[in-house]
């Protein structure tokens, strides 16, 4: 198999032939009015870093960890607005629109399907709707308290039971993280790309090596994308959008690709050099 860092290095080129879809990430960072907030009420000086896996559309948040006391689980709305019950619902509906428009598209570019955005977005809208709600449908009873743990602040940083919930959200985001990739690769459901991805996490191999990769890829570069978004809040912020919108895409066409190489399932994405087609082959059998 391609090392991680050729797999990147591809990725990167093909982000730069598709540069348009740049702006989905940025949009969806500048969307995320909590954090950006966070940061620029917060007094002090910060410094951090973030674990994560390629689950959804990559911004800027993925690689920022935000300032606050204790484990904080922030669900990027104003939960606590009167107008929350109006905007949680269309920031959903516009969120679903967008990443299955821009995964769509990755997926076609890679495989030579006459796909444009808006039919990517209107084919798959459906599955990526339910991938878009279900963090919601965990969080928000989390955040209003509901169940007896008690909510703190505007961001619905909750303490208790994220300390109970840490091992299963890691367990999820391992089990589940290619769904999405494997909703616009094999034009299928979320039922049958969450099964396809919990088999492909089970097996290990190249799923493990490359999600190992991954997280220590972004556990080294927030410690930089922290520093200087929270320290520097003012050129931090719009500048860590902008190059997070870019790093962004390159990491989810860097995925895009990967998953389509290990999923006997998916349509090949094309081929790498002789070495690498040859150590290639026997996993598509």
């Amino acid at each position: 198999m391609p090392t991680f860092t050729t797999r990147l290095a591809d990725g990167w080129k093909t982000a730069g032939e598709n540069i348009s879809l740049v702006l989905i990430p940025i949009l969806l960072a500048v969307m995320q009015t909590d954090s950006i907030r966070q940061i620029l009420t917060y007094d002090g000086a910060h410094i951090g870093v973030k674990f994560g896996v390629p689950a959804s559309v990559v911004t800027i948040w993925q690689f920022v960890s935000l300032p606050g006391s204790g484990v904080t689980t922030n669900t990027g709305l104003p939960l606590s607005a009167p107008y929350a019950m109006i905007v949680i619902p269309a920031v959903i509906l516009l969120r679903a629109g967008l990443s299955g428009g821009y995964f769509g598209t990755i997926a076609a570019e890679l495989l030579d399907r006459h796909e444009g955005f808006a039919m990517s977005a209107i084919a798959y809208f459906v599955p990526f709707l339910v991938i878009t709600t279900l963090p919601y449908i965990v969080l928000a009873p989390l955040a209003l308290g509901l169940f007896g743990f008690g909510s703190l602040g505007d961001g619905g940083a909750v303490v208790g039971a994220v300390f109970l919930l840490i091992p299963a959200f890691i367990a999820a985001g391992y089990l589940f993280w290619a769904t999405p990739y494997l909703i616009v690769l094999r034009r299928t459901g979320v039922v049958a790309a969450a099964r396809g991805s919990y088999k492909l996490a089970v097996n290990g191999g190249p799923y493990l090596s490359y999600t190992i990769g991954y997280v220590g890829l972004v556990l080294l570069v927030s410690a930089v994308a922290t520093a200087v978004v929270v320290n520097l809040p003012t050129v931090g912020i719009p500048f860590g959008i902008l190059i997070g919108g870019v790093l962004g895409l390159t990491l989810n066409v860097t995925t895009m690709r990967f998953v389509a190489d290990i999923d006997p399932e998916s349509p090949a994405a094309g081929g790498w050099s002789e070495q690498h087609r040859s150590s290639e082959a026997p996993i598509n059998t």
